[in-house]
């Protein structure tokens, strides 16, 4: 039997990566609420939920958060 690869390891430096950027990430809620926030501006700017799923890159998603809020702040 083959399996394949742990995700795990990716996941953790991605999150250490983000929270590093962002301290207050470290909170659950926090980060879901705001994760929240992202997933609705992705979307809302053409992206599919697979795509905003896919993300994996940290400054990716630091730009889709930079993003989001500018959105926010602009309405």
């Amino acid at each position: 039997m083959m399996f394949g690869p742990s995700q795990s390891h990716r996941i953790w430096r991605m999150m250490s990566a983000l929270i590093d950027a962002r301290p207050e990430w470290a909170d659950k809620e926090t980060f879901e609420a705001d994760r929240e926030k992202m997933l609705r501006y992705g979307a809302s700017s053409g992206l599919s939920v697979e795509e905003l799923f896919r993300m994996t890159d940290p400054d990716a998603i630091l730009n889709l958060w930079t993003a989001a809020e500018a959105a926010e702040a602009g309405d």
